[in-house]
């Protein structure tokens, strides 16, 4: 969206200018109504009674009881109240998470230890629909928040109360007996019989790792959750098992000796904690940047427009802009035109309607004035085919009912399929554009600002700066670019090949922690299920019928080859390419593990065992529904 201003380049400027400055002082004053008690008190009121409200119906409601009805309060309440519902959601959630606690207890204190329990995230995140990310963020958060009702000796990731070696070893003792009564039948899964092995083995060597446990316990540390892995590494060394994965081990060995002293304190704690009471308000702190000013269609005080959403939406459709002017008391008004981006003017001539416009100032030294505009329609408006049809033209691929995804980081495997389809020459060259800027670019510019830097080149130092700013930018949009182009490919290919079911790995890494190349590699890869979702929505189009998006679980899939069932020889050098300990031969282990997926979908659908409702028995997948609304 452009905003082009009327007269010479220095008029131009000056009215530029003067206008996001205009526009930043709305902000200012959004800001400070946003964070009003009495309206957010009003806010939050309407929330709790009335959820479902919608917040242009709101803003009145909260104008009348504030009394407060300047021109801009309506953007200002119109994001408050939308807070207010986020507030509220949170409420909800935490309320849930509580009820689940009491009847978890194991899990109650291994989230009131460490702040984190990876078992339940696993499960409110299939529950909720919501990313694993979201569930970590919200549950630290309320533990944290918790702290002012805990006792001194459960401060969270400080102290626990003190145990002695008899006590930890008593307790390793009794948790491998009861583990193993619990978890012991015919039909134990490997991750069982794992987790029993481990716990065998600190049981057997008790005076080794007990000592070890006791310190660590009574200690008090920065973040328990962060020094377990430290304490990992020293009892797999004292055990003899150099690389061994302990963590879930060392957890529950850690709940179980603390469970006598605390557990029926922590039933207590969450018992009597309200969920408002950890959860904070809305606008409680202040947000990074300026929140944008919501143009609400009746409201033409603060920036003018020609009229309502219909009439705006007449005129982007036939000329493609409209004026808007720019107000401040006792001074003249400014008037610019509002350009729609050729995308934009597509979507409205499919039909889409114009529901809201944002605006938002910059700062210096670019005071240009960002608006973004908000639309509404069919779902069908927002899907172009014309990409994919043109890249299955292209694409040779055999038809099969079934197709498997493996997902990797941002290479030319990024993307593998069961049938062996390569990436496209558009897809490479958007990649190799993305390596060269992270390998090259960003080194060689962090290197220059840290010479200027020393040599007190000021000048030089700003300009570096700047540069290495716009070429994170840079990397950014082609980021964008490359999760765009994959929903169509992968839709031509669903296309060509007549596919009814696509089969993917389920994904849920943390990239929290992770450092380097590892880090770089889960933030970067296209993971998120709503890719997929639009790449089967679009093919679905195509093909006149629904192509199915089934989930599987991904443990095992990058290990064993498909052809003999062997174990691959992977490592960091033998990653892309490995060879087989059983058979010898040397495979594509990427191409492999989607094979492995597809397979292993085919067995869920062939026992209609899908992963449809729970996860280790608790817990929704998300849902496929396609978005009513875009925004441009």
């Amino acid at each position: 969206m452009g905003v082009r201003f009327y007269g010479t380049r220095e008029k131009r400027r000056e009215d530029e200018k003067e206008a996001n400055q205009r526009i930043k002082g709305l902000q200012v004053q959004q800001e400070d109504i946003t964070q009003d008690r009495k309206a957010i008190r009003a806010a939050m009121n309407l929330a709790r009674e009335d959820p479902r409200l919608d917040a242009k119906f709101a803003t009145s409601r909260i104008s009348k009881i504030t009394r407060n009805s300047r021109n801009i309060t309506k953007s200002a309440y119109y994001w408050l109240f939308v807070a207010a519902k986020g507030t509220v959601d949170r409420e909800k959630k935490v309320t849930n998470f509580f009820n689940l606690m009491l009847n978890q207890s194991e899990q109650a204190i291994e989230w009131m230890i460490f702040g984190r329990s990876p078992r339940l995230e696993k499960y409110l995140m299939k529950k909720w629909e919501l990313s694993r990310l979201y569930i970590i963020n919200l549950i630290n958060r309320t533990r944290r928040q918790l702290d002012k009702y805990c006792p001194s000796e459960l401060k969270f990731n400080s102290k626990n109360p003190l145990l002695t070696q008899k006590e930890i070893e008593m307790a390793i003792k009794q948790c491998y007996k009861k583990k193993r009564l619990d978890l012991e039948s015919p039909d134990m899964s490997k991750q069982a019989k794992t987790f029993l092995n481990k716990l065998k083995l600190l049981a057997s060597e008790v005076d080794i790792v007990a000592p070890i446990l006791t310190s660590w316990n009574n200690i008090e540390q920065k973040s328990r959750w962060k020094s377990i892995r430290q304490l990992n590494t020293i009892v797999a060394e004292a055990v003899g098992k150099k690389n061994g994965n302990f963590f879930s081990v060392l957890r529950t060995i850690i709940v179980f000796a603390l469970f006598p002293n605390i557990g029926k304190t922590v039933a207590r704690i969450i018992r009597n904690t309200h969920p408002k009471k950890v959860v904070n308000p809305p606008f409680m702190k202040k947000k990074k940047g300026r929140i944008p000013i919501i143009l609400l269609m009746k409201d033409i005080l603060v920036v003018m427009r020609p009229g309502n959403s219909e009439y705006m939406t007449f005129l982007a459709r036939a000329d493609g802009e409209f004026e808007i002017g720019f107000l401040l008391k006792n001074h003249p008004r400014i008037t610019a035109k509002l350009v729609f981006s050729k995308k934009v003017r597509e979507y409205i001539a499919r039909g889409a309607c114009i529901k809201v416009l944002y605006i938002r100032s910059s700062p210096a030294p670019s005071y240009k004035v960002r608006v973004s505009v908000v639309l509404e329609g069919n779902p069908d408006i927002f899907l172009n085919t014309t990409l994919v049809k043109e890249l299955a033209k292209r694409i040779k691929v055999s038809k099969t009912k079934y197709i498997g995804l493996d997902i990797n980081r941002i290479s030319k495997y990024m993307i593998s399929l069961s049938n062996e389809v390569k990436q496209p020459k558009e897809l490479d060259l958007l990649i190799n554009r993305y390596q060269k800027i992270t390998k090259t670019k960003i080194p060689e510019l962090h290197y220059s600002l840290t010479n200027k830097g020393k040599k007190k080149d000021k000048v030089g130092f700003v300009k570096t700066k700047g540069e290495l700013g716009r070429i994170y930018q840079r990397r950014k949009k082609l980021l964008k670019e490359i999760k765009n182009f994959i929903p169509h490919f992968l839709a031509a290919v669903i296309v060509k090949s007549k596919c009814q079911v696509l089969f993917k790995e389920d994904l849920a890494i943390d990239p929290r922690g992770k450092k380097g190349a590892l880090g770089k590699a889960i933030s970067s890869m296209p993971k998120t299920r709503n890719i997929f979702v639009k790449a089967t929505t679009l093919a679905s189009k195509v093909l006149g019928y629904d192509v199915k998006l089934i989930l599987v679980d991904a443990r095992g899939t990058s290990r064993f080859h498909n052809g003999c069932g062997g174990l691959l020889e992977r490592s960091l050098k033998r990653y892309d390419r490995a060879k087989c300990k059983k058979c010898k031969k040397s495979v594509d282990t990427h191409i492999n593990s989607a094979k492995n997926v597809r397979d292993k979908g085919m067995e869920l659908l062939k026992s209609n065992n899908l992963p449809s409702s729970h996860a280790r028995g608790m817990g929704n997948l998300p849902s496929s529904e396609s978005k009513q609304t875009a925004e441009v």
